[in-house]
């Protein structure tokens, strides 16, 4: 075979097509800014249990979400309803009234794909025990460190959920907004709309011995059975406003190897979460 020219082997790698960065164990593509793989296939990886160290492992999936990721589809209206009914006011109210309304996009037009549960972390107990009555106990439960600049400027993420099941609106699901290294550290503001981001209350305290914040653990268990039936009725909400089943994570999995990733949620019952939300749309047929 002849040998080509320098310059002809340059002009051909010029116009070859590069291949697509992939980032963290998910494969997240920054050009398509979507994971790897089916649905099926992303959720799977996207919900591995969330061990202490943020050591991650597989897990089932529940059947409830093998369908809806296999199978696609939106929720029906009835299915949105039911979400609807389930809130608490005053977020019941709060979402009839944006319940038509669109929900973010990317600035490309790219649409709403992913729906992250984190947990807050806080209130921060050092090596102090969690309170006794730890799912009614006003401090662990209070809106206000979330909404007042405590923590942030602005609140961190579309909603937060406390213990008791009660919903606060960081930002309504028309903004995007970026609560994650993945989106805010590594792909920037072309991730804006991509993600909502759904932060459930569980504090933390050290492990025994500890001083980093990076070793510190949740309670057990770590969600109420509130917090799992409002996950799911905002889960079925907000992709009935999509009009596409969102893609289930957790922001750990999200940030997979990025350098300080968070570790949460810790103590997620994906099975518990599966439960409720097959009350809300049904069990699976066949």
């Amino acid at each position: 075979m002849r040998n080509l020219p320098l310059a002809s082997i340059l002009a051909l790698s010029l116009t070859a097509p590069a291949l697509a960065e992939e980032i963290g164990e998910c494969r997240f593509d920054r050009d398509r800014l979507t994971y790897a793989g089916t649905p099926l296939e992303q959720a799977t990886c996207l919900l591995r249990k969330i061990e202490l160290g943020a050591v991650r492992k597989p897990q089932p999936l529940p059947p409830v979400i093998v369908r809806l990721m296999r199978d696609g589809g939106a929720p029906s209206p009835a299915q949105k309803a039911a979400a609807i009914a389930a809130f608490p006011e005053p977020y019941r109210a709060y979402a009839s009234l944006h319940a038509d309304a669109p929900v973010s996009q990317t600035e490309e037009g790219l649409p709403l794909l992913y729906f992250v549960i984190h947990d807050t972390s806080t209130p921060f107990y050092n090596h102090d025990p969690f309170p006794k009555r730890l799912n009614s106990d006003w401090k662990v439960n209070a809106f206000g460190p979330y909404m007042d600049e405590t923590f942030a400027k602005e609140p961190v993420a579309h909603i937060f959920l406390n213990r008791v099941g009660q919903i606060w609106a960081g930002h309504e699901f028309q903004q995007g907004w970026r609560a994650t290294k993945l989106e805010s550290r590594v792909v920037g503001s072309r991730a804006r709309g991509r993600f909502v981001h759904i932060e459930t209350v569980q504090p933390r305290r050290f492990l025994p011995g500890a001083t980093s914040r990076g070793q510190t653990h949740g309670p057990k268990p770590g969600f109420t059975r509130d917090q799992y039936r409002m996950l799911a009725a905002l889960y079925v909400y907000v992709s009935a406003r999509a009009g596409r089943w969102l893609i289930p994570a957790q922001h750990n999995t999200v940030d997979s190897t990025i350098p300080d990733a968070h570790d949460d949620p810790q103590n997620f019952d994906l099975q518990t979460f599966g439960k409720e939300l097959e009350k809300l749309i049904g069990k699976p047929k066949g």
